[in-house]
């Protein structure tokens, strides 16, 4: 009788343990923000326009600033407008989020296409 009953306690932790699965659905899963292709006309410029146009405005006043007001300009400096935003030196007067980040990495490292 006490065979009986360690093999069906054997059997049953068997089946319990066996039961439990390693579940992926509940663990983080890391998206690429690079996935999609960022657009410079709908995503980047109105980042700039909003984020570094204050000094970056070409008037001159600001020592140091280079003009972001048109494409060829951002696009001729695209990997220190990375490194600086990455950084967070950059904007002076403000913050990027996370996303904004990501969008500006993301463009540059697809090549700062003027789409």
């Amino acid at each position: 009788m006490k065979k009986i009953q360690l093999f069906i306690t054997i059997t049953a932790l068997a089946f319990v343990l066996s039961s439990c699965e390693y579940n992926v659905e509940n663990e983080d899963v890391v998206i690429d923000p690079c996935e999609t292709e960022v657009s410079y006309g709908n995503v980047i410029r109105p980042l700039i326009d909003s984020n570094c146009m204050p000094c970056h405005n070409g008037d001159g006043n600001t020592p140091f600033a280079p003009d972001l007001t048109n494409y060829n300009s951002v696009q001729g400096i695209a990997s220190l407008i990375k490194d600086v935003t990455q950084s967070g030196r950059m904007p002076k007067n403000g913050s990027l989020t996370e996303v904004e980040k990501d969008a500006i990495k993301c463009w540059v490292d697809q090549g700062a296409l003027n789409n």
